[in-house]
């Protein structure tokens, strides 16, 4: 299998490949994207009981966050989904939702209290994971997905809240590693994907071949039976009555020479006399014909 190992794009003689790789990807994927964002949305909303919790004094403005932009936005890809020309754009729907959520998160955290907001970007990483492995993003997608989050993480702990440095390190440590351990898992799913369409395709084309050298075969057997029934002959050793004619077959009975040939061969008698035998038994030919 030739493959580019950064962006996983069949590459070399297997280039043809892409297009149906993309293509069954995709039919493959759609129903799983589907109930993704389904459990997306019960999710995310969901995580709501923890806003009144965390943080009552501003839960309506998260709650605003969560039910009047990011849920709207999962639905609407979802909708999207059952229009015929998703198949073009579906990987970008999908980068483009997941960014939603984790902007979402993001803009939770730079108007929440500290320190419960520091905690928030836990969420964050839940978002990343979902991109990574649960909805079938391509390692490349996923990848500039994950990018994009990442830097709306350092710009908000940064800039945006007054996050102490150790956090920010402790912070930081497990939302790069669950990036990279995304990234590895991502890269790993859709590689065996690859590989598993790279073996059903040659797999096709090898039944292909077969059948198409079992109808040869089937044809060549049929015309050689066609030229055993044209090319029927007696053959081997006949024995054979020297005073009757008549001739013994396999079973040991002996049977009239014409009968014996026309089961054995394709030639059919007719029955007629010769000249000698039409004087021995009639005396003259020419009284034979009433002359």
């Amino acid at each position: 299998m030739h493959i580019n190992h950064f962006t996983l794009h069949f590459s070399g003689p297997d280039k043809e490949l892409e297009s149906g790789f993309r293509q069954y990807f995709f039919k493959l994927s759609l129903p799983i994207f589907r109930w993704g964002f389904v459990m997306g949305i019960a999710l995310y909303g969901l995580f709501g009981l923890l806003d009144a919790l965390a943080m009552p004094e501003v839960k309506y403005q998260f709650w605003l966050i969560r039910f009047g932009l990011v849920i709207p936005v999962m639905a609407a890809g979802i909708l999207l989904s059952f229009h015929s020309s998703f198949e073009k754009y579906w990987q970008a729907a999908i980068s483009v939702i997941i960014t939603v959520a984790a902007f979402g998160i993001f803009w939770m955290i730079a108007m929440g209290p500290a320190p419960e907001s520091w905690s928030y970007y836990v969420g964050n990483i839940l978002v990343m994971f979902f991109c990574f492995t649960f909805i079938r993003a391509r390692f490349t997608w996923a990848t500039f997905t994950g990018a994009v989050i990442l830097l709306m993480f350092e710009i908000t702990s940064i800039w945006l809240t007054d996050t102490p440095l150790i956090i920010l390190l402790r912070n930081n440590f497990f939302f790069i590693s669950a990036v990279i351990i995304g990234m590895v898992a991502c890269y790993s799913m859709e590689y065996f994907a690859r590989k598993n369409f790279f073996l059903m395709v040659k797999l096709e084309k090898e039944k292909k071949k077969l059948s198409n050298a079992n109808e040869k075969l089937q044809h060549h057997i049929k015309e050689l039976k066609q030229a055993h029934r044209e090319i029927k002959t007696l053959s081997g050793f006949i024995p054979i009555c020297a005073n009757c004619k008549k001739i013994r077959d396999d079973q040991g009975y002996w049977n009239q020479i014409e009968k014996y040939i026309s089961e054995h061969s394709d030639a059919v008698f007719s029955h007629a006399l010769c000249p000698e035998c039409l004087e021995k038994l009639y005396g003259h030919e020419e009284w034979f014909n009433g002359k």
